[in-house]
């Protein structure tokens, strides 16, 4: 059973919500973060997560631990594994 853990970095310099999901697994790790955007709950639902247990108090979290989480799942990864690939295809890796 998975875990979606609630943060909160306040709003932008442009007044855009910085809000979302971390999503865990049993063990605490990392699995995938979901944006909340304007849509609340609903984001959890429509990224496939409807049937994880949300956290009801938020964490309050630095714009950085946002952004990172952020990161990490929308496109970060794939960014990296690019990274990757082209080192072991200089041979650097």
């Amino acid at each position: 059973m998975s875990l979606a853990i609630y943060i909160n970095a306040g709003h932008n310099r442009n007044g855009n919500p910085r809000r979302g999901w971390i999503i865990a697994d049993d063990d605490g790790s990392f699995i995938d973060f979901v944006d909340e955007g304007y849509q609340g709950t609903e984001a959890l639902r429509q990224s496939g997560y409807g049937n994880v247990t949300p956290t009801t108090t938020s964490i309050d979290v630095t714009p950085s631990v946002y952004r990172d989480a952020y990161r990490q799942t929308y496109g970060g990864v794939k960014k990296q594994a690019k990274k990757e690939n082209r080192l072991l295809r200089l041979g650097l890796r």
